[in-house]
This record gives structure tokens, sequence and C-alpha cells, in this order.
């Protein structure tokens, strides 16, 4: 076999002769083998369904593999999304959130774009990798662009909500004086 691949070792012992007593009998009719060899044949239990379609249904090695793989993702993803609490259904439902809230955005022009233009004329003017470095002023000044216009939209958006809260307590109080009035006549 090759470098690569681990040997099933069995070990075979014949019965002495001179054994009478069935107990030494059935100790020395023994099979060993390794560890790896059990879990190997588990595995091909486990995957074929059992035993008796393992024999009925001779597949390829590789194919046992995928099957493997395929087992082992199922299992980490179950224990990632028991983790993290967050499930493909969750991960759309936040797509489909960020869609809706984005689509009606009214700036369509990208943010910073000289900046953006910028950094990606000092990427493509670098000769070697240590060039990169020279690039640094360039993405901070772009990081910081992009930063502040983040600022600016996030206030803008804050001023808005309070300026449409303050409308609807305004338009509450003056339903509630005049139902106080209505009231009081």
């Amino acid at each position: 076999m090759g470098a690569g691949q681990s040997v099933r070792a069995t070990h075979f012992q014949r019965p002495k002769a001179t054994s009478t007593e069935p107990e030494d009998d059935i100790a020395e009719h023994h099979i060993n083998i390794s560890n790896k060899m059990v879990e190997r044949l588990v595995e091909d239990a486990t995957l074929a369904g059992g035993a008796a379609a393992a024999i009925a249904q001779p597949t390829p090695r590789g194919d046992f593999r995928d099957k493997i793989y395929i087992e082992k993702l199922k299992c980490l993803d179950e224990s990632h999304s028991e983790r993290c609490g967050i499930t493909v259904d969750d991960l759309n439902a936040i797509a489909n959130r960020i869609e809706m809230r984005t689509s009606n955005m009214v700036s369509v022009d990208p943010i910073c774009a000289d900046c953006q233009q910028e950094v990606i004329d000092c990427y493509s003017n670098t000769q070697s990798p240590a060039d990169i470095i020279k690039c640094w002023d360039t993405v901070g000044a772009f990081t910081k662009c992009v930063q502040d216009a983040a600022t600016a939209r996030l206030r803008a958006r804050t001023q808005r909500e309070a300026r449409e809260r303050a409308r609807k307590s305004r338009h509450v109080a003056h339903a509630r004086e005049h139902a106080l009035r209505d009231i009081s006549h």
C-alpha cells in the first residue's frame, strides 16, 4: 500500500492441540483487529445503512468519503446554528430586511468615489509587494471619508426621525386637547 494509506492489521492464531478445557479453547480462538479497522467497519455499516446493505450494494470507497464529508458538514452546520442561534432562514430574513431598507435610498451615487479611485490607482501603480505600504495614507483617507459619510447619514436619519416623533407627539397632544374640550362642554 502507499505511504499515505493505513494498513489493516489482522492476526489469526490457531488453537493448540493440547487444550482440553472449553474456556481455554474460546480464549485462544480470537482475531485481533485494530481500532482503526473497527472505526472503518462501523463507518461503512452506518453509511450504507447496515452491514447487509453494504454487502448487497458494494460502492467505491470514494462515495463513502463523500458521504462522510457531507455528514460532517451537516453536523458542523447544525452545531454552528445551535451555538450562534442563527439559521439559513434567519440569514434570508436579514437579507430581505436589508433589501427593503436600502431599496428606497435616495442617493445611488457611490460614497467617496474620488478617494476610491485614488486607492485603486495607488494599488495599480505599485511595482512590488513592498510598495503597497505607500498606499497606507490613501487607504486611510478613504476609510475616513467613508466613516464621515456614514456619520453624516446617521446624523441626518436621527434628526429626521426626531422631527417625525416630535410631529407625532404634537399631533397626539393636539388631539388630546380637542378631546378634553369636547368632554368638558
